[in-house]
């Protein structure tokens, strides 16, 4: 039996720099880039820690020379899964002609199909790193770190996006993980 699911949605901005911005997160939160972010956040403590430590100790002019660097070195470490997302996303929309156009994904027994205004491919489930289910999304991870997502909004209701996740779980194999956040 040939067990089709058909997806048609339009490309949103806002979604898109949703779905860039977690992918940012994740990639921050495992290996080396783990570290690296940790040690940024340390350097911005122990700066932080020294200009508290002269005002307190009287020294105002290097507390105030430190105070304003500080904060916008801390705003951006906090802003920067947000402001990747947005940059990436400014880019997608001005050089990209795909999203003009409705997006639409086919599901299969066999892969996931995705059908552009210039191009389209497929993503075989045996191929797949993982799944991620999200409250809006089914984020399909053809590696660790990028993937294709199916915006819930694309579905009639809860319970077709309950029915979906377990239609997918049925056809991935024992090998490819399939995670609800």
């Amino acid at each position: 039996m040939n067990d089709t699911r058909t997806y048609t949605f339009d490309w949103r901005r806002r979604e898109h720099a949703h779905v860039t911005s977690l992918l940012v997160r994740e990639q921050f939160s495992s290996g080396i880039w783990r570290v690296v972010k940790w040690a940024v956040i340390a350097v911005l403590l122990v700066a932080a820690t020294v200009a508290i430590g002269s005002a307190l100790l009287g020294d105002l002019a290097s507390a105030m020379l430190l105070a304003p660097w500080l904060i916008v070195a801390g705003a951006l470490v906090l802003a920067f899964g947000r402001l990747t997302g947005g940059i990436h996303t400014w880019r997608v929309a001005r050089h990209d002609p795909n999203v003009a156009h409705p997006l639409t994904h086919t599901l299969d027994e066999s892969r996931l199909h995705i059908s552009m205004h210039t191009a389209s491919f497929d993503l075989k489930w045996s191929g797949l790193h993982h799944v991620r289910e999200t409250p809006d999304l089914f984020m399909f991870y053809y590696n660790k770190r990028v993937a294709y997502y199916l915006p819930k909004r694309a579905l009639s209701g809860p319970e077709e996006i309950e029915a979906l996740g377990a239609w997918i779980r049925t056809q991935l194999p024992a090998a490819v993980m399939y995670v609800k956040s």
